[in-house]
């Protein structure tokens, strides 16, 4: 339907959302009025676990199916975080289920003047991924993160993110998707009276 505008869009996924968990939220977006999947495929999942550099070695090909799911799961709470709605126990048991596959390998690195451990997040399954991204979710959820978690402001977006500006005052997703277009609509208003 629109395969040239989704294919300039895969291109570069956009990590907006100051949390992995929220970016993989935002992988599913608006696009002339149509909720559209960015990840429909194993190869799309894999070039955005790429992009979000997610080291990825896998026995097996990822259950896209479950990665969906999880994004679904983990959309209902952060909107229920975003709408000051309690989040119900049932989700929180959900993630707490999706929590018990995160894993960390750690790895020894030699710096020049000593030795640095660093927490080497290598997936070799499709729990795994939703485990690390679960982990990140909730890692801002037990945060005071959560309070600055909001949704972009442009009615026709549905991308969320969070919000370490310093005055917390963040309105768009992007400034350079919709916050020019609403400085550009703005300005037109403008001219136009």
């Amino acid at each position: 339907m629109y395969s040239g505008y989704m294919n300039e869009i895969k291109q570069k996924y956009e990590f907006v959302g100051n949390n992995l968990g929220v970016d993989f939220i935002n992988t599913e977006v608006n696009v002339k009025g149509e909720l559209v999947d960015l990840l429909p495929t194993e190869s799309d999942v894999m070039a955005w676990l790429e992009q979000a550099n997610i080291d990825v070695e896998l026995a097996r090909g990822i259950d896209v199916g479950k990665l969906l799911a999880f994004r679904d799961k983990a959309r209902q709470i952060l909107t229920q975080i975003i709408e000051k709605q309690s989040i119900e126990n049932d989700a929180i048991a959900t993630l707490n289920n999706y929590l018990q596959n995160y894993k960390m390998h750690y790895q020894l690195e030699q710096l020049s003047e000593g030795y640095q451990l660093i927490n080497q997040n290598v997936c070799h399954s499709t729990a795994d991924i939703i485990g690390l991204l679960a982990y990140e979710l909730a890692n801002m959820l037990a945060s005071d993160q959560r309070t600055y978690l909001k949704r972009c402001l442009n009615p026709d977006c549905v991308l969320m993110f969070v919000d370490n500006s310093r005055s917390h005052k963040r309105r768009w997703c992007s400034m350079d998707t919709c916050g020019n277009r609403a400085k550009v609509s703005k300005h037109y208003r403008k001219v136009k009276s």
